[in-house]
């Protein structure tokens, strides 16, 4: 599993990407789907949607940059995606115990398969470069 670290990053930036798109592109048809909250509630949701659509896509572009980069750099950028999904998967958690929000498990299961995937690429690619 070579490709495992290319895969893995190939994977997490192009899902980071598609969700900068989106944001941009859809959001204000999305939000009111995954919010229960008043209109100015669904406002503020469609605002920070269009604030952090940069950010997915900085992340992406990084992701896939990273695919040219040395093993040993590939890892820490794989290590940064997943010590980050971690607080990721707590807020997560904290979110689909809210009124406010119609999140359940299936709402982050891309954010589920990278994680794992970036996982796995890791521990695969540690044992390779020892």
């Amino acid at each position: 599993m070579k490709n495992l670290p290319n895969i893995a990053l190939y994977a997490f930036g192009g899902i980071c990407i598609l969700q900068a798109i989106s944001f941009l592109l859809f959001i204000e048809s999305i939000v009111p789907y995954v919010f229960n909250t008043t209109p100015e509630g669904l406002e503020i949701a469609v605002l920070m949607h269009y604030a952090i659509a940069p950010l997915f896509l900085m992340m992406g572009l990084v992701a896939f940059f990273a695919t040219t980069f040395e093993l040993e750099s590939k890892r820490k950028v794989i290590l940064a995606v997943i010590i980050g999904y971690v607080p990721l998967f707590l807020v997560f958690n904290y979110f689909m115990g809210l009124e406010v929000m119609n999140a359940g498990v299936e709402t982050y299961i891309l954010d589920i398969i990278c994680f794992f995937l970036s996982l796995v690429a890791y521990l695969s690619s540690s044992k390779r470069s020892n």
